[in-house]
């Protein structure tokens, strides 16, 4: 179970973690400390914004998980096409992110609030199309599908 939960939540949370560690707050700073710490820094915020590498492996794995059916499957299909969307999304955001910071580009107070409201309201979009893209396929998923889906999706976060 925990490697499960482990692999969901590098699919299913990757995205979060990747916007709300600090990219919104800090992408277009410079690093208060160039070299090796700055380095290690980036570094992670780089394998962060590749969460849209593997979506078909990801998505495969979660649909054996669920055991969705030959009934379920377009109400998952739907699901799928949602995540991937979000995942590419997010992905794409965090790398513009990253090469701001990258640029070392510094800005103002003001400025940096803005990006962090930018942020926060494109995370906001994103867990709303992932709650109405999960909502119709949970509706559907029989009990025994229902908790699995608690288990290894409610601990990761999908957006």
């Amino acid at each position: 179970m925990p490697a499960r939960k482990a692999v969901l939540w590098v699919t299913l949370g990757g995205a979060a973690a990747s916007l709300s560690a600090g990219l919104g707050s800090t992408a277009a700073q410079e690093p208060p400390n160039p070299g090796v710490a700055s380095y290690s820094i980036i570094g992670g915020r780089a394998a962060m914004c590749k969460m849209d590498e593997h979506l078909d492996g990801q998505l495969a794995y979660l649909k054996t998980e669920l055991k969705i059916t030959d009934v379920q499957t377009p109400q998952w299909n739907i699901f799928a096409e949602a995540f991937r969307a979000e995942m590419e999304k997010k992905a794409q955001l965090c790398r513009q992110a990253l090469e701001q910071s990258r640029a070392g580009t510094s800005v103002n107070l003001l400025d940096s609030l803005k990006m962090m409201e930018d942020q926060l309201a494109k995370r906001l979009d994103s867990l709303r199309a992932m709650r109405a893209a999960v909502q119709p396929l949970y509706s559907i998923l029989t009990p025994e599908q229902k908790k699995t889906a608690d288990e290894v999706m409610k601990t990761a976060p999908i957006s």
